[in-house]
């Protein structure tokens, strides 16, 4: 099979990933006009947001699993169909109980996303060339928030939010008819990995399996991802409102600020993605150029975020989250190659599992924080800068937990000791 293939279903992944953010920024950049319509509060605002994880999770350690037996291409086309229904359905919605079901069933459709497309991309590059392999798709995650936040709000404006959801769903059946032809190509079965994988996977039992889940590296690695991800539900549900209501921007400039730091978050992670891939192939050490890597990012990220209430200008607040946005970003590049790594040959449950309990963290802080803002009363800046602040240390705490515990040459091996990984 010819070597652009691979790039082909790798840009396939990339527009995919695109429509997948884009569906999940919507419901952030029309919060004010949706409120408004349906007459919400900021808590109950923040169960519409959470409502969104409440299947995500389960169905994201169920999916990915099935896709080690059912085929991960079959399932992304499952997703597509699901996201499709899911999206336009919502030009009709009128009132809160369907709202909540239409971001529920999306987020049945969109939970293991993630974990499907890093396994079937894992099919398809070296082991020292997934780094970049899942910036680029993570980079379509930004680009969904960043690229789509002018269209969307250009839609919201001039026709309404309910348009802008069915435009998206529109956006998903399109995407499914190409996939209809690419998901069908197979890869080619050449690196060692996948062979062990043929060869082995009868023998990978359910001991190996919790083995693996209970190891040190994987918890912490998780749980970094875990509080990783509050930030991006932070913006993806309440940012804009933060933005236009506490820093005062309009909602042109909110998309501005969304799209520009999102770029230039993409951008740079795909930069630090591919000094982590360096790093692996010059030290074949998991430690060093994966966990390690990610603790710096993680206390980092806490510590630049928590400037995020204090900057005002246009310019320093583009600075900030543009910063931020490329560390999580790397975050969630490097943990999901050091969980793969960890039982290759059953990708599919590593993977589900670990995007599944990250995701969870959506089902409970969306809740919070509108239980914080709402709290707040006419102090709307100190909700928001508590919520944050939370988010801040929370990093901080787990960039030293993983540094702590993700210890070097910690070995995990299936219970036949045929195959053991160097962490």
């Amino acid at each position: 099979m010819k070597n652009w293939t691979k790039w082909i279903i790798l840009l396939a992944l990339f527009i995919m990933s695109i429509i997948n953010f884009a569906d999940k920024s919507i419901t952030g950049l029309a919060g004010i006009h949706i409120m408004e319509d349906l007459n919400l509060t900021s808590t109950q605002f923040g169960i519409v947001g959470s409502s969104f994880f409440w299947l995500f999770s389960i169905v994201g350690i169920i999916g990915a699993s099935l896709s080690d037996r059912f085929g991960t291409g079959k399932l992304l086309a499952i997703m597509a169909i699901i996201w499709t229904i899911a999206q336009s359905m919502l030009l009709v919605v009128s009132s809160l109980p369907m709202l909540i079901f239409s971001r529920v069933l999306l987020g049945a459709g969109e939970g293991a996303f993630s974990a499907t497309a890093v396994s079937h991309i894992s099919k398809w590059f070296k082991p020292e060339r997934r780094g970049l392999a899942i910036s680029i798709i993570n980079f379509g995650n930004v680009v969904g928030i960043a690229v789509t936040a002018p269209i969307v709000v250009f839609l919201i404006s001039n026709y309404g939010w309910k348009q802008a959801f069915f435009v998206s769903g529109i956006c998903s059946f399109v995407w499914l008819i190409c996939w209809l032809w690419l998901g069908r190509l197979k890869a080619p079965v050449s690196f060692e990995e996948e062979v062990s994988k043929q060869e082995n996977i009868q023998n990978i039992n359910g001991k190996d399996i919790w083995k693996a889940l209970r190891s040190p590296i994987f918890i912490f690695t998780t749980l970094t991802s875990f509080v990783a991800y509050s930030l991006i539900v932070f913006g993806l549900t309440f940012n804009p409102a933060y933005l236009m209501k506490v820093k005062g921007l309009t909602e042109q400039q909110t998309a501005m600020v969304i799209a520009i730091s999102g770029l230039i978050g993409a951008i740079l992670g795909m930069v630090l993605a591919i000094m982590s891939d360096r790093l692996y192939k010059k030290t074949q050490s998991l430690w060093k150029s994966r966990t390690l890597f990610t603790a710096i990012c993680a206390i980092l990220a806490g510590i630049l975020y928590s400037m995020y209430p204090l900057v005002s200008g246009l310019g320093s607040i583009i600075i900030i989250l543009s910063l931020v946005n490329t560390l999580v970003i790397t975050i969630n590049t490097l943990n999901p190659t050091a969980v793969t790594s960890l039982l290759p040959q059953r990708r599919g449950v590593m993977t589900g599992t670990y995007y599944g309990v990250m995701s969870s963290s959506g089902i409970i802080t969306p809740i919070i924080f509108g239980k914080l803002i709402q709290d707040s009363g006419t102090n709307l800046a100190g909700g928001f800068s508590a919520s944050i602040y939370g988010m801040s240390v929370a990093m901080v705490i787990v960039a030293i937990l993983i540094y702590l515990f993700g210890k070097p040459k910690q070995r995990v091996s299936t219970e036949n000791h045929k195959r053991t990984v160097n962490l």
